[in-house]
């Protein structure tokens, strides 16, 4: 199995973003280009999406989902990290590999995540994840995981 190891605020959301459109009508709203990107990473390489973001805590489930759609991301969240609280996401995103069978991941976040080099791509906030993120994390999915 592979895995997106996906934060929310600054990579499906960005700064420019927030900036110009506020929230909106949306429940929560992605930027465009983000979820463009997203959606072609989905399509080339059928990994799952599993939230690591704070955003997780906030929201049920069935309110992901929701947000998930309105936004038009192909794929729901197929499960999210245990929460150790925000400084902790590296030991959150390990637990989740030590329980789960995983093939290939990436980190895709606009903090940094330390320990896992090979498999991070941090996210410029202002941007959000973007087309130019596409081939670099599909490299990265890629990647074997020999944890």
């Amino acid at each position: 199995m592979r895995v997106i190891f996906l934060d929310i605020d600054g990579v499906m959301t960005s700064n420019a973003l927030i900036e110009e459109n506020g929230m909106g009508e949306k429940l929560y709203p992605f930027s465009k280009s983000s979820v463009i990107a997203l959606n072609e990473i989905l399509a080339a390489n059928k990994a799952k999406i599993i939230l690591t973001s704070s955003w997780r805590t906030v929201f049920s489930v069935e309110k992901q989902c929701q947000v998930f759609e309105e936004n038009g991301v192909q794929q729901f969240p197929r499960g999210e990290t245990i929460d150790l609280g925000f400084e902790n996401r590296s030991q959150e995103i390990r637990d989740y590999l030590n329980k789960h069978t995983v093939d290939g991941f990436v980190i895709l976040d606009d903090m940094e995540i330390e320990g896992f080099d090979e498999h991070f791509l941090r996210i410029d906030p202002d941007n959000g994840l973007t087309m130019n993120h596409v081939k670099m994390v599909n490299r990265i999915l890629a990647t074997p995981w020999n944890g």
